[in-house]
């Protein structure tokens, strides 16, 4: 018999933003393959959940790959997580799914729903949500970014994005250039102790620390 996926969404910061149903199935399933075994113990340690973990790592893609696909043919039950938040919006477990879904469309992929920083950012931005264009991580060359800025110069609703501290600043004078007519929601350090979300000044820049979520909107205005 096929084995199980599931799909976990865990906490993006606070150990309490997580589901029934998400410790239940952590507690349960045969392995959790996750991207720092380091950060999910942490959460494991916090519900008593004592299931073996497995890095699920970018750079040994194949190897983890080859790992769960077998287990998974064995009739086992895994649950991937990424780091902070839900897996495949900016993480290696969209590799996972497209080769399950490829190689072994008998096994079950169940998505286990809860917290995302999209979707915590867009709940407090106060922009009209529709339509929507989410970017994930955009590229970290410069040009790359500015041609995606231009591109979408157009675009009749909101932009949304995550960047890393380590190119904010030069992302944010890059979205000034290209489209100075929309205004700059910021979400940083989300549901940790220091967390902020604000509309950002025209030339104010932001405090260089944590993973920001950045929402773009409609030119010329808010709403």
């Amino acid at each position: 018999m096929a084995g199980t996926l599931y799909i976990v969404a865990t906490p993006i910061g606070n150990l309490e933003d997580i589901t029934f149903r998400a410790v239940r199935i952590l507690k349960e399933c045969d392995y959790i393959l996750c991207e720092d075994t380091r950060k999910t113990q942490i959460l494991c340690k916090a519900y008593e959940i004592s299931s073996p973990l497995k890095s699920f790592r970018i750079h040994r893609m194949e190897e983890d790959l080859n790992f769960a696909i077998s287990k998974l043919r064995d009739g086992a039950t895994l649950a991937l997580c990424t780091d902070a938040g839900t897996p495949s919006l900016s993480d290696p477990g969209s590799h996972l799914v497209r080769r399950v879904r490829s190689e072994n469309p008998e096994v079950k992929i169940l998505p286990i729903p809860g917290t995302s920083a999209l979707t915590t950012a867009l709940s407090v931005c106060g922009f009209r949500l529709n339509p929507m264009l989410f970017a994930g991580f955009l590229s970290i060359k410069s040009g790359a970014r500015k041609r995606f800025f231009e591109s979408n110069r157009d675009f009749d609703g909101i932009i949304v994005f995550f960047e890393s501290v380590h190119r904010i600043s030069k992302v944010l004078k890059e979205v000034r250039e290209s489209l100075p007519d929309r205004p700059i929601f910021m979400g940083r350090e989300m549901t940790k102790a220091f967390e902020e979300y604000r509309l950002l000044e025209p030339e104010e820049m932001v405090k260089e620390k944590g993973e920001f979520t950045i929402i773009l909107g409609l030119p010329g205005g808010t709403t």
